[in-house]
């Protein structure tokens, strides 16, 4: 998977709006030519260029309900920075791997595409995040920009997985009710523990990794851990296509598919970017989840996970398929769903012979358990596994790093080229 950004310069020309969703057009030179063919081949299976208009209604029509106020999303990234468009609902957390001159280029951007207000005084490019009266909480657990034995070190199997299990804690215990974990590998008790800790608290955790390698059915963490919530990117004919197209995870982790077209962000010092792939999708991921957690701030990380999957549009033949899940996300729909969802859970009384939540097993064996058959749609919120590795790529010329495997392995990471 190749994730890209690319840095505005004197190409960045116009900006027009669909509706609420904002794209900023950017002459990108010849480099941009390259994934015109491709782009068909990214578009999930049985998506239509209907569906630009068709988010665009949605996402209108969501902020109608709620634009994420009383949310924060915590982001484990790099730092971010306070630019305009964040003033006033940007929170700076711990630093787990203090470096000198880190980046805080990918916590800025992700932190802008989420939660962004939109233009300023001080930035006539603004982002409107997908949740723009969120609050983000900024996590520092690795940078990309050096490859120190220091460094190193922080990335380590055993070292890393420790950090962000403490980030995930802390974001929690600080108010986080969603949770971006931008980094992917290996699996440890720590990390396994941290996110049972959110899930308890109904903190939802969004694992923002996607397959690097060949190996798409490879298990990353903390993303194919149970509760989890996963996706992968369609590129949306009629919108900007990414400069580059990643390989997303083909496996029954996918739970829904979201846009991975080119989108403006915001990064430090209020300088425009233009973001796509991973950055895109996770945006509209995470901030959906934000709406949701907004009007209900009490539901269950397993029936956010079920709106989202219910109200998705697009589906596949079957259902669900490997490579879009569910299908296309529908930040309204997932709104009225979740609405559903917790009038159920508010109103449904226990059955005869209900075990009390809080009791444990004695020695005497449960009774046999009748199963019932549900149509597939209907099970979205079991807290199916999520798989994927993440190669990215920043289009600012940051030196190559390595990412964590399960076993412990690094693989290559590459620059993108500046625009010309």
């Amino acid at each position: 998977m190749l994730i890209s950004l690319w840095k505005a310069h004197a190409g960045l020309v116009a900006s027009s709006v669909l509706s609420a969703v904002v794209v900023v057009a950017c002459v990108a030179g010849p480099a941009a030519t390259a994934t015109a063919a491709a782009t068909a081949a990214a578009a999930g299976p049985g998506i239509p260029a209907s569906a630009k208009n068709q988010l665009a209604s949605e996402i209108t029509a969501a902020w109608q309900l709620t634009n994420g106020h009383g949310v924060t999303v915590a982001v484990l990234a790099t730092p971010a920075d306070h630019i305009s468009e964040l003033a006033g609902k940007l929170t700076i957390g711990p630093n787990y791997a203090p470096l000198p001159g880190a980046s805080a280029v990918e916590g800025t951007l992700l932190a802008s595409m989420i939660a962004g207000s939109g233009a300023t005084t001080a930035n006539a490019f603004g982002t409107v995040g997908r949740a723009p009266g969120a609050r983000i909480l900024s996590e520092s657990v690795f940078n990309p920009t050096s490859h120190s034995p220091r460094e190193k070190h922080y990335e380590s199997d055993g070292i890393w997985q420790g950090i962000v299990a403490k980030a995930i804690r802390y974001a929690v215990d600080h108010g986080a009710s969603v949770i971006v974990v931008a980094e992917p590998g290996g699996n440890t008790s720590d990390l396994d523990g941290a996110v049972a800790y959110a899930i308890s608290k109904n903190a939802v955790v969004i694992g923002a990794s996607a397959a690097g390698s060949r190996n798409s059915s490879a298990l990353y963490y903390p993303d194919s851990l149970p509760g989890v919530i996963n996706f992968s990117g369609t590129t949306i004919s009629g919108l900007p296509p990414p400069q580059s197209h990643e390989q997303y995870p083909t496996n029954d982790s996918v739970l829904v598919t979201a846009p991975d077209n080119q989108v403006a962000a915001s990064g430090p010092g209020d300088a425009p970017y233009m973001a796509w792939g991973y950055y895109s999708a996770v945006a509209w991921v995470a901030g959906t989840v934000a709406l949701i957690k907004s009007l209900y701030p009490q539901i269950t990380p397993a029936m956010v996970a079920t709106a989202l999957a219910m109200s998705a549009s697009y589906h596949p033949a079957d259902g669900y398929n490997t490579t879009i899940g569910y299908g296309l996300i529908n930040p309204v729909g997932a709104l009225h769903e979740a609405a559903s969802l917790v009038k159920l859970g508010a109103t449904a009384k226990p059955g005869t012979g209900v075990v009390p939540a809080a009791a444990r097993f004695s020695g005497t064996p449960p009774a046999a358990i009748h199963a019932v058959r549900h149509p597939v749609v209907m099970l979205a919120g079991s807290g199916a596994a999520i798989a994927g590795a993440i190669l990215l790529v920043l289009g600012f010329r940051v030196r190559a790093r390595g990412r964590r495997s399960p076993g412990g392995r690094h693989s290559s990471v590459y620059d993108a080229a500046l625009p010309p």
